[in-house]
């Protein structure tokens, strides 16, 4: 059976998101899995946009909140719910691009004094504008993906397709190939650049913000505690 599916074309070598053990080395199935309460740096991070098509100028930016900054090195995209309305946000502090049903709570958190809503959006709009990486010259492309909630964050979640399934799988259909800057080890490799370099992913995060910062693109940082995976071993 697996003679004739190789016959016909339909197997292929690819790369996928798995879960993996830096200190064993080694892949790592669901079942072996366990999850364990962590405190986790959380981080609220503006992306410019480069190129609006149209909808936006190059002054606005769009909001994207993630637990794990370490990840960041390794972002492509920025990921829209297309059936969720946005709003492009003139405050104090810039022109912001968000889910418009999470204004008040977005006010409250990221201290803005004033938020006058200029337009609104579905999120299918915005398909395929493109951002700047906030500390790299590379581009962060604008996909649309069902799952992206409004429930907590931005409604607009950062990609990182070499760093989960549910990014490596929105990514496949705007043929954005996974993109891993961390070794087997779990340290950030020379591709992540000279100051994350050698360091273990956990202890990134730190260093990740201190760039954020200094590029002027963090809105907010917090610790929060949230269920994550673990080695069983």
């Amino acid at each position: 059976c697996f003679a004739k599916m190789a016959l016909d074309g339909l197997i292929y070598k690819g790369l996928k998101p798995v879960y993996w053990s830096p200190s064993s080395e080694s892949a790592l199935a669901e079942a072996e899995i366990e999850y364990a309460d962590v405190t986790a740096h959380t981080v609220y991070v503006s992306f410019n946009v480069k190129d609006g098509k149209g909808l936006l100028s190059n002054d606005d930016k769009f909001i994207i909140w993630t637990t794990t900054p370490w990840t960041l090195p390794a972002n492509l995209a920025i990921c829209a719910n297309p059936e969720f309305n946005y709003g492009l946000f003139k405050t104090d502090k810039g022109n912001f691009v968000f889910l418009e049903e999470l204004k008040d709570q977005l006010v409250e958190l990221l201290g803005f004094k004033k938020c006058e809503l200029v337009k609104t959006f579905k999120g299918s709009e915005l398909e395929r504008i493109i951002c700047k990486h906030p500390f790299y010259d590379q581009e962060s492309l604008v996909i649309l993906g069902d799952y992206v909630t409004a429930e907590t964050g931005t409604g607009l979640v950062h990609i990182a397709p070499g760093h989960g399934l549910d990014d490596y799988l929105v990514s496949l259909k705007y043929g954005i190939k996974p993109y891993c800057p961390v070794d087997e080890h779990g340290k950030m490799t020379a591709e992540a650049g000279e100051r994350l370099a050698g360091l273990f992913y956990a202890d990134a995060d730190v260093e990740v913000i201190k760039i954020l910062k200094e590029n002027n693109v963090l809105l907010k940082e917090e610790d929060i505690v949230h269920s994550y995976p673990h080695d069983w071993r």
